[in-house]
């Protein structure tokens, strides 16, 4: 199989050099207008807040444009150009949450919602937004001096009967492990990420089982359990990574038909999927210790009962409100921008289980457990100690690394992780072409890129290196014991 990498880079960057466009043009001046808000007010306003998202949305939003432009023919995107879609999306999103909260219309049910929480005061979101601003410039910057003019997007695919197999015994091996051996959850998780991976790789690709092609309908049908799962789990996020492998074709290869089909999703996922979400946790979450009570099936029918009795307009309104307050980003970086003026630097408390942290637990029975948002929900006074703390409070990557060391912190922290999340996904790319394992590998690194931000800092560094080990010994495995899984 040919694998021409280098080839399909230099196409990418000489079709788009250097001109100006018109989106420069927008990208410019949304970026001038948002620095006149963050000096002509004050840091305690919210008019502030929104300038430096402003100037974050123009910076994201010009190099999405251009990555993506040239991606068309890939497969899969490359991992940066993942990473600043997102992050341009959440800065929009809080830009929104923000602008929703300044009307002060207390009839309006978002506002109303999200008036009720207690927000932590303008001048530390406007503080932690620029943090999300250079975190973001300094995790790029090192990235593209990396890189250089080679696009590292994935351009070829393996034969379809590899791919399949791959998918079959990926999802197997997860439900397999789910039902015996304790102590493998990383494998079990990474399983189920590779199964998503293969089907991915098929409808970002050409052949007939490609969105948009004869045997379409074959692949989505294969994603019909791992949404079940998905649902089950009663998070959004894995919703998301499901639903991953039909938006990434959309996204690259946009048209006036898949631009509507986004549309629909949006409203699918704002009218169906938020309030089934909120049911979900106030069916088997809220209970402290109880076993699971409503299938998926039951929690649907809670939604359907919320659609008669208070509309369906209104259900996506406070379920939309309630996942807004969980999901500013300013929100939760402005609290721990907080904590870090009034208690100052704690140093590398939050990172101090590297040093174990790789030891697998089946090795380990008794090895330690990290949870720093557990530890943070402690440290919140929310609960007695860490051990008993039934929720996970994020703090964010950029502001846990400023709130650990400072901005020398979040440099250097940012730096690191640019280097590292590259050296592997280079590795995993030039390995794909020799064995699918390294290729739907590949996805995982996507499917984590959109929770960059809000990993903590422990599981930033250690995931790509653990994620690297475990491809490692499956491809051996497979050399072993499936050498017909090599890609010819």
């Amino acid at each position: 199989m040919r694998f021409d990498v280098i080839d399909k880079a230099h196409q990418f960057d000489s079709r788009h050099g250097s001109t100006i466009s018109i989106v420069d043009v927008l990208a410019l001046a949304w970026a001038l207008f948002g620095s006149a808000l963050v000096l002509l007010n004050a840091a305690t306003d919210w008019q502030a807040v929104a300038g430096v998202l402003m100037v974050s949305q123009a910076f994201t939003g010009r190099l999405v444009w251009k990555r993506f432009k040239g991606l068309r023919l890939a497969v899969l995107p490359d991992f940066l150009s993942l990473v600043l879609l997102y992050q341009f999306g959440t800065r929009i999103l809080t830009f929104i949450g923000i602008l929703v909260r300044s009307l002060g219309d207390y009839s309006n049910t978002v506002v109303s919602t999200l008036s009720m929480l207690d927000n932590v005061e303008f001048a530390y979101q406007f503080q932690a937004e620029l943090v999300f601003l250079l975190s973001t410039a300094v995790f790029t910057l090192v990235w593209r001096r990396q890189e250089g003019k080679q696009s590292l997007a994935l351009w070829e695919e393996p034969n379809n009967k590899a791919l399949w197999l791959t998918y079959g015994l990926c999802l197997f091996g997860n439900f397999a492990l789910s039902i015996t051996v304790g102590g493998l959850g990383s494998a079990q998780e990474l399983l189920h990420i590779f199964s998503i991976g293969a089907l991915a790789v098929l409808l970002g690709g050409s052949s007939v089982y490609a969105l948009g092609k004869s045997k379409m309908w074959l692949t989505i049908i294969a994603l019909t359990p791992l949404l079940g799962l998905a649902l089950k789990s009663g998070m959004k996020a894995e919703v998301a990574l499901v639903s991953l492998p039909i938006l990434l074709p959309i996204i690259q290869r946009v048209t006036a038909k898949r631009f509507t089909f986004l549309g629909i999703f949006f409203l699918f996922t704002v009218l169906f999927i938020f309030p089934f979400s909120e049911a979900w946790r106030d069916a088997n979450w809220i209970v402290t210790g109880a076993k699971q009570q409503s299938g998926i099936g039951g929690v649907a029918s809670d939604v359907a009962a919320l659609w008669e009795r208070d509309g369906m307009l209104e259900t996506a309104q406070m379920s939309t409100a309630a996942w807004l307050s969980r999901g500013s980003s300013a929100e939760q970086g402005g609290l721990v921008m907080k904590l870090a003026d009034r208690d100052g630097f704690i140093g590398p408390i939050l990172i101090e289980g590297l040093a174990t942290i790789f030891v697998p637990r089946f090795l380990w029975p008794d090895k330690p457990t990290y949870a720093p948002g557990a530890w943070f929900t402690w440290y919140l006074g929310q609960a007695e100690s860490p051990d008993t703390a039934t929720t996970s409070t994020a703090m964010m990557l950029p502001t846990e690394l400023y709130w650990m060391f400072g901005v020398l912190g979040v440099v250097l922290g940012m730096s690191l992780l640019a280097v590292l999340n590259y050296q592997v996904w280079q590795f995993l790319l030039k390995k794909s072409s020799q064995n699918v394992i390294p290729m739907v590998a590949l996805f995982a690194m996507l499917g984590r890129s959109g929770g960059l931000e809000e990993i903590h800092t422990i599981y930033a560094i250690s995931s790509p290196i653990i994620l690297l080990v475990y491809v490692i010994i499956l491809s051996r495995l497979q050399k072993l014991l499936m050498p017909s899984l090599g890609q010819q």
